[in-house]
């Protein structure tokens, strides 16, 4: 277990010198956030005097409003996609089964990614908070609590389950296509990231509420709220705990089905 741990540091400082190797990359991702941040507050400002009345139960400001959905998501998805794409990335440049053959188990290889990925996603926090206040004046963290600390963990662990199953599914299909970026779209209009799931149709609402993105999204927000009561905070950090354990359990199982069955075609080698 020890020598296990101790092996995580080492594959975070790989994924950093390989990003880091390719600067262009690492640049352009965040210059896409910025731009994404800048379309939806401009494009929202104009009709900012309809959609402001829907979002005070959400804090009240709308830019606020972007910064924290923005924020929320990109830290999220950030996470899941590296997690995901990773293995399949081993896979193109044949080293996974090189560190397989290792007594590396490949659930440390796994909690590496996920904490690349939240490294990563934090440096896109960063740019997104330092555009919010010198450009537009808000400081969407100024009433943060312990809360938001522990809904940012625990969607951190939710993500990486998802990771770990779309790592699995990839290394048994090999291919997996658009999925991920399909069911970040989907889940993106479902889960109140750039507006409130009060402006969907009615019977579309309860969907909202079945995916546990939105609680993730929605409690970030609530706990930037500071008249939030506790207990609704805890609702939250009740909920994303359950997922958090669901997915990364339902992840493994996906993983090792996913190896198990490389391993007796003898597919790792190749994607």
């Amino acid at each position: 277990m020890i020598n296990e741990i101790r092996k995580i540091p080492v594959f975070v400082i790989r994924d950093f010198q390989l990003l880091l190797s390719y600067k262009l990359a690492f640049f352009s991702s965040m210059i896409s956030s910025v731009f994404t941040i800048f379309y939806f507050v401009l494009f929202g400002s104009m009709f900012s005097a309809i959609a402001v009345p829907l979002i005070v139960p959400e804090g009240g400001g709308y830019i606020s409003y972007i910064l924290v959905g923005s924020i929320g998501w990109s830290f999220m998805w950030t996470i899941m996609n590296i997690t995901a794409s990773s293995l399949s990335t081993e896979m193109m440049l044949g080293t996974l089964e090189s560190i397989l053959s290792t007594p590396t188990k490949v659930f440390t290889i796994m909690v590496s990614y996920t904490i690349f990925g939240a490294f990563f996603g934090l440096a896109t926090i960063g740019v997104l908070l330092l555009i919010g206040y010198f450009v537009f004046g808000v400081s969407v963290f100024a009433s943060a609590s312990i809360f938001t600390l522990i809904i940012f963990v625990l969607s951190s662990l939710m993500m990486m389950g998802f990771g770990l199953i779309f790592g699995g599914l990839t290394i048994w299909l090999k291919n997996i296509g658009e999925t991920v970026p399909l069911l970040q779209n989907i889940v993106m209009f479902f889960c109140g990231v750039y507006f409130p799931i009060s402006v969907l149709p009615g019977f579309m609402q309860p969907l909202s509420k079945a995916l546990p993105f939105y609680y993730s999204i929605q409690g970030l927000r609530k706990s930037l709220i500071a008249t939030t009561p506790t207990s609704e905070l805890m609702h939250y950090t009740i909920l994303l705990l359950e997922f958090a354990v669901a997915f990364i359990l339902f992840g493994i199982v996906v993983l090792k089905l996913g190896l198990n069955k490389a391993k007796t075609e003898g597919s790792l080698s190749y994607y």
